[in-house]
């Protein structure tokens, strides 16, 4: 008993210290990949519904010259120097400005137009739960509570990247309410009881006797439960903020598996953003919106290291529109 105590608590460790490492395996292990976690694969979409285009993207070598624009700097302060309470902006690659120099991304334009310090918490592949935690994790912020906006940039994959095991496994408290059931909850404290009801949680809302409706259903819930969670535990540190999510609309190149096209566009053009904006007091704001169009191939970038992104035509359209609409 006392070496299977010993060989628990070394496993229980290394799950919690490696969960990313345990995430890689379960992607490049066919095992995982094709019996356990089978994906999307039982999805038959409508394609012509969705905004496809046929380019190519010229790829960049990662290199020293080109590493400050795909993600290699810290672009965390802006407009320090300005008196009028601070933005923060959550998000991806796509707030971050990768691609792009400082100067023409959304957080940077975003300053110099309201003339307010902006704190700028995305990260390339991130979310809001990450943002979160980069906000928590930063200790140059001169006063949390005095935020007047926080800005959360959402974009199609950011789904995706609440549904997997790692993400599951570290946010289960963000993702699912909190159960009555004492021992549950107990249990959940523990990393191997945590790992294997993320996987549950992962296969059920991935598989869902192959019905696609539910699929998407699931993945709406998630979303919801994610941004209420996280929104709940900005506003007590940030009691006067008032929260915007700008929905990034925008035509799909045709890169990406036709599946995951369909699910991203299902839920991001879906009503759960008007029941979030029901329940709580964020408003939401599509970009299309102000704009009037889908962010097409002129407004993203011709060479790229990764997917596709807004370059810096699509930030300095929509920015203005943004401020004067909704800050100013």
């Amino acid at each position: 008993m006392l070496i299977l105590f010993i060989l628990l608590s070394i496993f229980n460790f290394y799950i919690d210290k490696n969960i990313n490492t345990i995430q890689n395996f379960i992607n490049n292990n066919n095992i995982f990949k094709n019996i356990i976690f089978k994906r999307y694969d039982f999805l038959s979409p409508d394609i012509n519904k969705y905004q496809i285009e046929e380019t190519t993207v010229k790829k960049l070598e990662l290199n020293e010259e080109n590493l400050n624009k795909f993600c290699g700097e810290q672009r965390i302060q802006f407009g320090t120097n300005y008196t009028k309470k601070p933005v923060i902006v959550f998000g991806c690659s796509y707030a971050y400005g990768h691609g792009l120099k400082k100067e023409q991304t959304f957080p940077y334009l975003l300053s110099e137009q309201t003339k307010r310090p902006v704190y700028n918490f995305s990260g390339c592949g991130g979310n809001i739960i990450q943002s979160y935690n980069n906000l928590q994790r930063y200790n140059d912020f001169p006063n949390v509570s005095d935020t007047e906006y926080i800005i959360y940039i959402y974009m199609h994959d950011h789904i995706n990247r609440y549904l997997t095991v790692e993400n599951i496994y570290t946010n289960y408290y963000f993702a699912f309410p909190k159960s009555n059931n004492k021992i549950k909850e107990n249990l959940l404290k523990i990393p191997l009881f945590r790992f294997i009801y993320a996987i549950i949680q992962e296969k059920k809302i991935i598989m869902n006797e192959k019905n696609a409706d539910l699929f998407i259903k699931n993945g709406q819930r998630i979303l919801k439960n994610i941004i209420k969670n996280t929104y709940k535990e900005l506003k007590k540190e940030a009691p006067n903020a008032k929260m915007i999510i700008i929905l990034y609309d925008e035509k799909m190149p045709d890169i990406y598996y036709p599946v995951r096209i369909m699910l991203d566009s299902e839920i991001q053009n879906s009503d759960v953003w008007d029941e979030i904006e029901k329940e709580t007091d964020i408003k939401v704001v599509r970009t299309k919106d102000l704009t009037g169009f889908l962010f097409d191939k002129d407004y993203k970038l011709k060479e790229d290291i990764a997917d596709w992104h807004p370059n810096e035509k699509a930030w300095k359209v929509f920015t203005p529109l943004f401020v004067k609409k909704y800050m100013i």
